[in-house]
């Protein structure tokens, strides 16, 4: 009984990832992407929102070269249809990537905003 309970939670597991169509724009560099993505799989998947697809890019507020590095002020959007939102992040790391990928880490999926977000698409379909 364990074995096919554990197997039909992995075939919905399976499922639900196959139906996430996450496009990430190359303006993000792969490694900030590859902090990103797993939290937008989580939020969806969380929000029981499988069947989306989903294009993100960054539009970058501000850049400012500082003595310890890099401070990037960006808005994360998220577009789905007609619904889209922007994620206001901070990143500040010794180079331009290393900031991108410290800002992907600000990006929480459990946030009040996040939610928001998966309400907003969940009453649009």
């Amino acid at each position: 009984m364990k074995k096919l309970f554990l197997t039909l939670v992995l075939l919905v597991g399976a499922l639900v990832a196959y139906a996430q169509d996450i496009h990430i724009s190359d303006e993000i560099p792969a490694e900030a992407a590859a902090i990103l993505k797993p939290r937008l799989e989580q939020m969806l998947g969380d929000g029981g929102v499988a069947d989306v697809t989903l294009n993100v890019t960054a539009i970058v507020k501000e850049k400012t070269q500082v003595a310890s590095g890099v401070v990037l002020m960006l808005d994360l959007v998220l577009c789905s249809g007609e619904v889209e939102e922007a994620f206001p992040l901070k990143g500040v790391g010794d180079n331009e990537a290393d900031a991108y990928q410290r800002a992907m880490k600000q990006f929480l999926p459990r946030s009040k905003a996040a939610q928001s977000f998966i309400e907003k698409l969940k009453n649009c379909k």
